[in-house]
C-alpha cells in the first residue's frame, strides 16, 4: 500500500472519530448534580458510600464526606476522578484553588470555585484534616 494512500485512511479516520465526537456530545465535559456526584463517587469508591455532598457552583468538582473521611471528586473529560483529603496543601488562586495531595498519580488537582466558595472549601478541608 503507498504511503500517501495509508496517510489519506488514517485522516480521513481521525477526522470521522472528531466529528463523531463532537455530534454525539462527547467532546463536553461532564456535569455533576449531586445525584450524579454520588453515584460516581459510588462508581469509584465501591463499599463508600457518600454521606454528605457539597458540589461545587460549576458542576465540575465535590467535596463527599464517607467513611468518615473528606474526599474531593472532579470532573476529567467524561469521567471522574476522587481522593481522599489526607492533609492536603491549599494553594488559592483567582480561579478557586488548587490542592496539593499525597498520590504520585494525581499530584496536584485545580478546582474551579468562586471566591467564597473557595473560602468555605478551605475551611471545610482544613477542619477535615
Amino acid at each position: 500500500m503507498p504511503l500517501w494512500l495509508l496517510g489519506t485512511i488514517v485522516v480521513v479516520g481521525l477526522i470521522a472519530v472528531w466529528i463523531a465526537s463532537r455530534f454525539y456530545g462527547y467532546d463536553e465535559p461532564l456535569t455533576l448534580d449531586e445525584e450524579a456526584a454520588k453515584r460516581e463517587f459510588i462508581a469509584d469508591n465501591p463499599g463508600l458510600v457518600p454521606e454528605e455532598v457539597r458540589l461545587a457552583a460549576t458542576g465540575q468538582s465535590a467535596l463527599i464526606h464517607a467513611g468518615g473521611r473528606l474526599h474531593v471528586l472532579w470532573v476529567m473529560g467524561q469521567d471522574v476522578a476522587t481522593h481522599v483529603l489526607d492533609a492536603p496543601q491549599i494553594i488559592p488562586t483567582n480561579s478557586g484553588l488548587v490542592l496539593t495531595l499525597r498520590d504520585f498519580a494525581a499530584p496536584r488537582v485545580k478546582l474551579t470555585l468562586a471566591p467564597e466558595e473557595a473560602a468555605t472549601w478551605t475551611a471545610l478541608i482544613e477542619d477535615a484534616a
